[in-house]
């Protein structure tokens, strides 16, 4: 039976032995029977399905009969269903008329005869599956008109397709190409049979296609109109931007049938925007430095492979020599491949192949649209050269030169090779000639800068030296005045330039007495000459030179390294004196010791020894002081970092300066209160020097005796330590300067006071190399204290020592 032949009953009972009662009388007629319950439920199945024909009882709860026919007739889609009504009550003329009146075409009154409710039902059937019929046959016209039409449609749309002058294509709803137009053959040169599904992705560009395979599984997934950017590959090998687009054809089902596309000859456009933003990069590249070689490898860089495949610049050498500044290629194996090329077989001038040095000498643009096989024979010089050339698949080239300013300061070689199917044209050379003439511009441009940073060099040497260089010309009037001179003179520029020497430059007349004068060229001998400056005696070594337009003084500040020769004269004289001393007191300790002409006794002997011991020991102290103070100059001083308990270097340091302590002096060590103190990072040796010598210079300048406090504390990421005293104090001009190397408060040792200057040099130094920090607060004779800062060690700090090897201070 099909599909049309099959019907469906709606047979509609509250009470399911009514129902039961239907299908079996209604069983015979080998249809479709659907048995509800409601008249709700029979609305629902209305909704899904058609009816030939609906038998429904009037007697129901909720919705009766009536009701539910009215709401049938109601709707137009089942308004002509007929309705059969099924009853044992309402058998009044009423309940008949209103049965009929709601659109029923029968009233049968239960109980009913089965063979008359078949043959009422099968009526219906039979109109049903009539009507039907003649539904499919009209589809079945309609469908073959449409098909007609449709093919109609079709040829015309192609005829009109293969007559237009673009790419035109068509697709199933999957992406698989069903059509290619005329213009498709012609420009691609692929033969029809090998124009399959896929046939746009073997003529796409390698570089092109993965975005563009990309964008089409969006659309077809989305349905969206698929536009792309591509180059596709022409019969003779080179390839065209092209614009493809396709728009979805939507079916009556609602669904894609179909994608019609078009690609658009794009390629002038493109490439004029690709050529105009490459020659905007190009120039950004060019003005980013004035180092030409730089820029000109950077741009090599940048025109592969956007303009060529190959890119090579040469420069003129300022002997004329032409030298390869650059040459780059998208494969750098091939760069080196192309390298040991040259290296085997170097170009000679007679080479009739194009290259660089043509293009210099002539100063004219070379284009060789296509490299042909006749002319690599005719560079080869061997059947390997051959082999080789080949290989690099040389196929269009050109060459143009840097002009500038009526020279030619080198060239740029582009080349295109097989593999990109690339080949050069006019406007190709027309886009090279124009990037060349830029290259060129910032050739010539970066020559002009460096002639003009040359000739002003001298200007700015004078100008940035540390010398003092004044010019006077042959009328005594200053023509030049750099910046040092205004430093050590204390004279602006504006104040001095144009005015007599005699009157702008201080003590003028006493400097050119006693400056003796050379002549240029020529060695100078330079004098030195105290100067008071400012109210301050400044000591200059100055020389000065004759020449034609006057005379030009060159001077130096003398005045620090007369100071530091004063303070090293102090310094020799310093240690002669700490060093006598301890000598002194130890070979008078032995001359006594070997005297055998007196008898002098245990206690004297022993006191004797105990002499030696302790100036040796000083003596040993000073050494160790001068060596560490060398080694911190030079930078040979290591540093072993490690973990250190403050605590133990504090009470280790304080136990041996104890044993030693003049009278009246007692020494006390304070410990922060807020628990037990964390490790530091340092050298321990180093940091108890470092502690040693603070303490130390605390009980010495204690001279009147009393407390010096010894305290650690946390700050932050340091641990603090503090060495105060109560004795003399420093002057607050003096702070800044105590830890300068050699410099002593008491340096004539008026109050008795020894020492070399080092001390405080060294602990400076030594606190610098574990990143930590030193300083001073007094008031002079209210005591001093002392503060250095030493890192806390991290969790993760390993107990392993680091070494650091600083820089000179």
């Amino acid at each position: 039976m099909s599909v049309v032949d099959n019907a469906c009953v709606l047979l509609v009972d509250d009470r399911p032995e009514n129902l039961l009662a239907l299908e079996a009388a209604l069983e015979p007629l080998h249809q479709e029977l659907v048995s509800v319950q409601s008249g709700e439920a029979a609305l629902r199945e209305l909704l899904h399905r058609d009816f030939a024909c609906i038998l429904l009882d009037v007697q129901m709860p909720d919705m009766d009969g009536f009701e539910t026919a009215e709401l049938i007739k109601g709707r137009p889609r089942t308004a002509t269903i007929p309705i059969i009504f099924l009853t044992a009550i309402s058998k009044d003329e009423w309940h008949v008329f209103r049965g009929y009146s709601t659109g029923a075409v029968d009233y049968i009154l239960k109980p009913f005869d089965p063979d008359v409710l078949r043959s009422k039902v099968s009526v219906f059937i039979d109109l049903w599956q009539k009507g039907e019929r003649l539904k499919e046959h009209e589809r079945r016209l309609r469908e073959e008109a449409v098909g007609t039409v449709r093919r109609e449609s079709e040829e015309r749309y192609r005829r009109l397709a293969d007559a237009m002058p673009q790419i035109v294509w068509a697709t199933d709803a999957h992406g698989n190409a069903t059509y290619f137009n005329e213009r498709w053959f012609e420009y691609t040169g692929m033969p029809r049979e090998e124009a399959d599904a896929k046939a746009w992705t073997r003529v796409c560009h390698p570089d092109d296609l993965p975005a563009a395979q990309e964008r089409r599984a969006e659309t077809l997934a989305t349905g969206e109109v698929f536009e792309v950017e591509y180059r596709f590959r022409a019969a003779d090998g080179s390839y065209r931007w092209h614009l493809g687009r396709a728009i979805p054809i939507v079916g009556e089902s609602g669904e894609i049938e179909v994608w019609i596309g078009t690609a658009t000859d794009i390629d002038d456009r493109k490439r004029a925007e690709e050529a105009q933003q490459f020659l905007l990069d190009a120039g950004a590249e060019l003005a980013s430095s004035l180092d030409y070689r730089k820029t000109l490898a950077a741009v090599a860089r940048l025109a592969v492979p956007r303009i060529a495949d190959w890119c090579t610049v040469d420069v003129v050498e300022a002997d004329g020599s032409i030298r390869e500044l650059a040459i780059e290629h998208a494969d750098p194996e091939k760069v080196l491949f192309a390298r040991e090329l040259q290296e085997r077989y170097p170009p000679t001038a007679e080479d009739p192949a194009p290259r660089a040095p043509h293009a210099i000498r002539s100063g004219e643009s070379e284009l060789v649209r296509e490299i042909t096989d006749e002319m690599i024979h005719s560079v080869a010089r061997d059947e390997l050269h051959l082999d080789l050339i080949r290989q690099i698949g040389f196929r269009s080239y050109m060459c143009v030169p840097l002009n500038a300013r009526g020279r030619v300061l080198g060239s740029i070689t582009l080349i295109a090779t097989e593999e990109s199917g690339r080949v050069f044209g006019e406007r190709d050379l027309h886009l090279a000639e124009e990037l060349a003439r830029r290259a060129a511009t910032a050739i010539d441009n970066a020559h002009l800068y460096r002639e003009a940073e040359e000739r002003a060099q001298a200007s700015r040497v004078l100008a940035t030296i540390g010398d003092g260089v004044f010019m006077v010309d042959r009328d005594g009037i200053v023509r030049l005045w750099n910046a040092a001179a205004a430093a050590i003179f204390g004279v602006a520029e504006g104040d001095v330039l144009g005015h007599q020497a005699v009157d702008a430059i201080p003590a003028w007349q006493t400097l050119a007495a006693r400056v003796p004068l050379s002549r240029a060229p020529g060695p100078s001998i330079a004098e030195s000459v105290p100067l008071e400056i400012g109210g301050r005696e400044r000591w200059l070594s100055i020389s000065a030179v004759d020449f034609e337009d006057g005379r030009v003084f060159a001077f130096r500040d003398l005045t620090h390294e007369r100071a530091l020769e004063e303070m090293r004269q102090d310094l020799v004289a310093t240690v002669s004196h700490e060093l006598r001393t301890p000598l002194a007191a130890i070979y008078g300790s032995a001359l006594t010791l070997r005297r055998t002409d007196v008898d002098l006794g245990e206690e004297l002997h022993d006191k004797l020894l105990e002499v030696i011991v302790e100036e040796s020991e000083r003596l040993s102290v000073i050494v160790n002081d001068l060596l560490l103070a060398s080694q911190l100059d030079s930078g040979n001083l290591q540093v072993n970092i490690v973990r250190c308990d403050p605590k133990e270097l504090v009470d280790a340091v304080v136990e041996s300066a104890r044993t030693h302590l003049p009278n009246g002096v007692r020494i006390e060590v304070e410990v922060d209160a807020r628990g037990r103190l964390p490790q530091v990072q340092a050298d321990p040796e180093q940091l108890r020097q470092v502690l040693a010598n603070l303490l130390d210079n605390a009980v010495k300048y204690s001279p009147g005796g009393g407390p010096v406090t010894v305290r650690m504390q946390r700050s932050d990421s340091y641990l603090r330590f503090s060495v105060a005293d109560q004795g003399l104090g420093i002057p607050a001009v003096e702070q800044r300067r105590i830890f300068e190397k050699f410099y002593r408060l008491d340096p004539q040792m008026t109050g008795g006071i020894g020492g070399t200057g080092l001390g405080l040099y060294i602990c400076r130094e030594l606190v610098r190399r574990v990143d930590g920090r030193i300083w001073v607060e007094s008031r002079d004779g209210s005591g001093s204290t002392f503060f250095v800062e030493i890192p806390l060690a991290r969790a993760g700090d390993a107990q392993a020592p680091k070494r650091r090897q600083p820089a000179a201070a």
